[in-house]
């Protein structure tokens, strides 16, 4: 009677046992994809979604501001843009504009705006006087030159998204606070190319915003980025990467920044809106220009940043890993299903919080994987060549 019983109790197991993996490979690759789907979901939830908080604290008085921008054949977009940081709501700024060896009618379309605004000073750089590589000898002199303390940095192609910007990007300077991390989104325009370069760029501001808001400020944007003069000369300017032709943001960034002396303004109104590029070539000259920067971050920062990528490379070799050997094929199609959801949620809310187009969130499963592609290949030609031009 008792054998009988037995005999049921195994033979009404028996499927269930038929389901379980059974191949040697099944659980190291069963624990490789709830390793890299649980570090994927941590920086998600606890370094990204922290962007989205936009709340500031208490500012201090207003403060005078010099603006600098370095310009290289920029006419056109000085003539559309100056004008409207000259119109900023602020009581006490200058800009300066430093024309750096442009060949085009730069120099004619500023003079021209000098004649117009008191407040606008002009730098003009001859060819055979420039120093280095990049904007970066543009910048140190327009820092040189500048009569206040508070220095805020953007480029000719930007437009402020409020006549707050400057007010909101420097009012929170004061005290131990010494380096205001601002975002800058590239404008809506039709097209696949456009939509890549927007989620690059909500996925970077993610990373280097909601880092920043952890105590682990690591990079910002020269498009919208602002600091104390004495912050700069502290650590002699930008002495430590000359030889490197981007990183005046970046590098400066990383080699400065600290949980208290870094703040993050990220609300709408201290935003600066970026024109695009419209060809892929261009974009990939830009994307290869910064990843050039990328390999003198702090050894720290960079661990912290290869994190992303290479759990999203294992997560998907574990996945496929699982799918073909049948293991648990449901549970790992859930699980990424749950990772895409979450990618979404956190994106779609960052985006929305920061006043930025939100309709590339919902294309993160397809956007996601054509981004990491891209950077692949751009970052193994960068090994081969280094871009050495900025403009």
């Amino acid at each position: 009677m008792s054998v009988g019983k037995h005999d049921n109790f195994e033979a009404h197991f028996e499927p269930m046992t038929e389901l379980l993996p059974s191949t040697p490979y099944s659980l190291p690759a069963m624990l490789l994809f709830i390793l890299a789907w649980l570090l994927q979901l941590s920086v998600l939830l606890f370094r990204f979604l922290k962007a989205s908080n936009t709340r500031q604290a208490d500012s201090g008085e207003i403060q005078p501001v010099s603006v600098i921008i370095a310009a290289r054949n920029e006419e056109k977009n000085l003539l559309e843009n100056v004008p409207r940081i000259m119109e900023q709501d602020h009581p006490n700024f200058e800009v300066i504009v430093v024309n750096d060896s442009s060949w085009d009618d730069t120099a004619e379309v500023l003079k021209a705006l000098s004649l117009s605004y008191s407040n606008l000073k002009v730098i003009h750089i001859d060819e055979d006087k420039q120093q280095m590589q990049g904007k970066k000898f543009a910048i140190t002199l327009g820092i040189k030159a500048a009569k206040h303390d508070i220095v805020l940095l953007t480029d000719a192609d930007c437009s402020p998204l409020s006549a707050g910007w400057i007010t909101e990007m420097t009012r929170h300077l004061h005290g131990k606070k010494q380096l205001a991390l601002g975002v800058s989104p590239y404008f809506r325009k039709p097209g696949w190319l456009n939509r890549i370069i927007r989620f690059d760029t909500l996925m970077i501001a993610s990373q280097y915003l909601g880092f920043a808001k952890a105590g682990k400020p690591y990079m910002g944007v020269g498009r919208n980025l602002a600091y104390h003069k004495d912050l700069f000369f502290k650590v002699g300017g930008f002495k430590n990467h000359y030889s490197i032709a981007s990183g005046d943001d970046d590098l400066f960034v990383n080699q400065v920044a600290t949980a208290n002396n870094t703040i993050v303004v990220s609300s709408p109104e201290s935003q600066m809106g970026s024109e695009p590029k419209t060809t892929w070539n261009s974009w990939f000259i830009q994307k290869r220009r910064h990843f050039s920067t990328s390999g003198m971050y702090k050894p720290a920062h960079k661990l912290m940043l290869l994190n992303w990528p290479l759990s999203f490379v294992l997560l998907w070799l574990a996945a496929a890993a699982c799918l073909f050997f049948h293991i648990y094929p449901l549970v790992i199609i859930s699980m990424l299903a749950l990772r895409y959801l979450v990618q979404i949620i956190t994106l779609h809310r960052v985006s929305s919080k920061l006043a930025i187009s939100s309709d590339v969130a919902w294309l993160a499963p397809v956007l996601e994987i054509q981004l990491h592609a891209l950077n692949l290949g751009l970052y193994f030609i960068n090994l081969l060549r280094k871009p050495k031009k900025w403009n």
